[in-house]
Order: C-alpha cells, then structure tokens, then sequence
C-alpha cells in the first residue's frame, strides 16, 4: 500500500507540473491580451484626437464662410 501511495503522489505531482505549465500559458495569455488592450487604447485616442482637431477645422470653416457671406452681402450696394 505505502508503494502505492508513493506512486500516486508522484502521479499527482506530475498532474501538478501539467498544471503549473498551464497556468503559465494562461499568464502568457493573458499579458499578450493586456498588451493588445493598451495597443488599442492608443489608437482610439489618436484617432479621438483627429477628429476632434477634423471638427474644430471645420467649425472654424464654417464660421468663416459664414462672416465672408456676410461682409460681402453688405459690402454690395
């Protein structure tokens, strides 16, 4: 029976070295994912920051279109 115990906790020392092995990938994962997740945060805020600066330019278009239709209408006798 000892010899037996014996073999069964070596077998369960093994399942635990699978296990530890497994955990590891997860972890290895796991990083690649949190890495791939700041990638894309960097990117919506570059492109958050482009069209924000596309709709500051066209408002300031807008607004200056808008002065020059005015000033010439008036400026016309």
């Amino acid at each position: 029976m000892r010899h037996g115990f014996a073999m069964m906790d070596k077998r369960f020392e093994a399942v635990d070295k699978r296990f530890e092995a497994v955990d590891k990938r997860f972890e290895a994962v796991d990083k690649r994912f949190e890495d791939m997740q700041k990638y894309m945060d960097k990117r919506f805020e570059d492109i958050n920051e482009r069209f924000r600066l596309m709709f500051w330019f066209m408002g300031a278009g807008f607004t200056i279109l808008s002065v020059l239709l005015t000033v010439f209408r008036f400026a016309r006798p």
